[in-house]
C-alpha cells in the first residue's frame, strides 16, 4: 500500500462505505492526507453542527421535547413518533453520543436523523460480587472512527448493601479492578470488560451515597475515552484502549454547594464542568479539564453571574428578543415552510445590561448544555425561554419560546446522517 501513487489510493477509498472511509482516515496518516485533501468524505453526513436539542420533562413523564428551528423539524422527527411503541416510559432517553439515542432500559439504540433503530440483547447484572448494585448506561459512538458504538454498563452504589455483599461502607470505591458489562453492535453481544485504577479512588461507598440530582449526570466519549459523572461529582476517565481508568475529584473538592448542580458536558473536542447554583440571582461556573501530560487537572475558564438574563427574560415580558426556534409538538407549517436552511449564528447576540437589585419572584434557570463546537453556554430561563450565552464575548441571545411544564435532563443534539445501524431495523 506505501507504494500505490495517491491517486490510484484516492481511486480505492473512495469506493468505501461513508462510515468505512471516516474509520480509515485513522489507519495512518497518508490516508488521512488523501481522504481530506481530496474531499471524499462526505461530512455533511457527520454530526458537525448542532441542530436542536432533547429536553425530557418529569411531570407525568412525557415523550421527550426536541426543540429547534422549523427547518431542523422538517427532518428531524424529534417525537420518535416512528418506533414501535407509543409506552411514554419507552421514549425516555438514558443516554447520547454523536447522533444516537439510547433510551430507557437500554433496550433500543435510535437515530432520529435517518428514522433508523433497532433492540440491543437484554443487559447483564453487575457481576463479581456487585450484583446488589444498580446499573446506569453510557453510550459511546464515534462515526469518525468506527461505524460500530458501544454500550457500557456502569454499576452504581445502591442506598443499603446487602449483608452478604463482599463491599462494606468504608471500602473504597470504585474498586479496582473495576468490572462491568459492555455491549459491542460489532459482536453483538454483551462482555465482561474490567478497568484498573491508576492513581487514588474517588471515597469509599458512603462517600458515594451524595447523589442529590441523578437525572442530571451525564457520560460523555471523546477521544477514544469514557467520561462519567460519578456519584459524588467526582469523574471517571475510562481508556478504552487499555483497560485503565482515573478518578478525577470535583473541582469544588470536598465542599459541597447546597442549591448548586454540576453538569458534565464537552466543547471543541475539550472536557468541560460546570456549576449553576442560586435561584434569584444564578451564577454559573466553568472549568475545563486539562489532560496535558496525563496529569488530570481542572482549570477554571469562566465565573459568570446570570442576573443580566434572568433579568432581561422574566415570563411575563414581550418577546422583543424572540428567535423562530420551536418544540416538535409545535405544527406551524406557514412558520415552517418560511424559514430556510442557513446555518445558524450561534456567535450572534447582544450584551445585556445589569438592572439593580430589585426583589424579585424565584425564576428557575436550567442548564441545557454546551455547544459542542463553540464556547457557547444554553439555559433554559423561567420556565419558557432558551436563550445561549458566550462564554467569551458575554453575548446573549434568545432562540425561542420552550414553554413545557419541567425539564430534568437535556442535551444538545448533532444529527449524524449515516445510514448504517447494526441490528434488524
Amino acid at each position: 500500500m506505501d507504494q500505490l501513487p495517491d491517486d490510484l489510493l484516492a481511486n480505492v477509498l473512495r469506493r468505501l462505505e461513508p462510515c468505512s472511509l471516516a474509520a480509515s482516515r485513522c489507519v495512518r496518516k497518508a490516508w488521512c492526507a488523501v481522504i481530506d485533501t481530496r474531499h471524499l468524505l462526505r461530512t455533511d453526513l457527520l454530526p458537525l453542527r448542532l441542530d436542536g436539542f432533547f429536553c425530557c420533562g418529569q411531570i407525568l413523564l412525557p415523550p421527550p421535547y426536541f426543540f429547534s428551528r422549523p427547518s431542523t423539524a422538517r427532518r428531524i422527527g424529534g417525537g420518535l413518533d416512528f418506533l414501535d411503541t407509543h409506552d411514554h416510559l419507552d421514549l425516555q432517553i438514558k443516554d447520547h453520543c454523536n447522533g444516537l439515542l439510547l433510551l430507557y432500559g437500554c433496550e433500543r439504540v435510535v437515530n432520529p436523523a435517518t428514522r433508523q433503530w433497532t433492540h440491543i440483547p437484554p443487559s447483564p447484572h453487575p457481576s463479581m460480587g456487585m450484583e446488589d448494585f444498580y446499573a446506569d448506561y453510557c453510550l459511546a459512538y464515534d462515526p469518525m472512527v468506527s461505524p460500530h458504538y458501544k454500550v457500557f454498563l456502569i454499576p452504581l452504589v445502591p442506598v443499603t448493601l446487602s449483608p452478604n455483599s463482599k463491599f462494606k461502607e468504608d471500602s473504597e470505591w470504585p474498586s479496582s479492578p473495576y468490572a462491568t458489562h459492555v455491549f459491542s453492535s460489532r459482536n453483538w453481544r454483551w462482555e465482561e470488560r474490567s478497568f484498573v485504577r491508576e492513581g487514588e479512588a474517588a471515597g469509599t461507598i458512603a462517600d458515594m451515597r451524595t447523589d442529590r440530582r441523578p437525572f442530571q449526570r451525564h457520560a460523555i466519549y471523546l477521544r477514544g475515552a469514557l467520561y462519567v459523572h460519578c456519584q459524588n461529582d467526582s469523574v471517571m476517565r475510562m481508556s478504552l484502549s487499555d483497560d485503565k481508568y482515573q478518578m478525577i475529584k470535583s473541582p469544588a473538592g470536598s465542599k459541597v454547594v447546597d442549591s448548586g448542580v454540576f453538569y458534565l458536558g464537552k466543547s471543541e473536542r475539550r472536557v468541560y464542568f460546570a456549576l449553576l447554583w442560586g435561584d434569584r440571582w444564578p451564577q454559573f461556573r466553568v472549568w475545563l479539564l486539562n489532560e496535558s501530560c496525563g496529569q488530570m487537572e481542572w482549570v477554571l475558564k469562566s465565573d459568570i453571574s446570570l442576573q443580566a438574563v434572568v433579568q432581561n427574560f422574566p415570563f411575563n415580558i414581550d418577546n422583543k428578543y424572540s428567535s423562530p426556534w420551536i418544540v416538535n409538538y409545535v405544527n406551524n407549517v406557514k412558520e415552517a415552510q418560511a424559514e430556510g436552511e442557513s446555518v445558524w449564528d450561534f456567535d450572534n447576540g447582544m450584551i445585556l445590561e445589569t438592572k439593580a437589585m430589585v426583589e424579585t419572584h424565584h425564576q428557575e434557570t436550567f442548564f441545557l448544555g454546551f455547544h459542542p463546537y463553540k464556547e457557547i453556554a444554553f439555559f433554559w430561563v423561567s420556565r419558557t425561554r432558551v436563550v445561549s450565552y458566550h462564554l467569551n464575548s458575554s453575548k446573549v441571545q434568545e432562540l425561542g419560546i420552550l414553554h413545557v411544564p419541567s425539564i430534568i435532563k437535556s442535551f444538545p443534539y448533532t444529527p449524524c446522517w449515516m445510514e448504517e445501524l447494526s441490528g434488524k431495523n
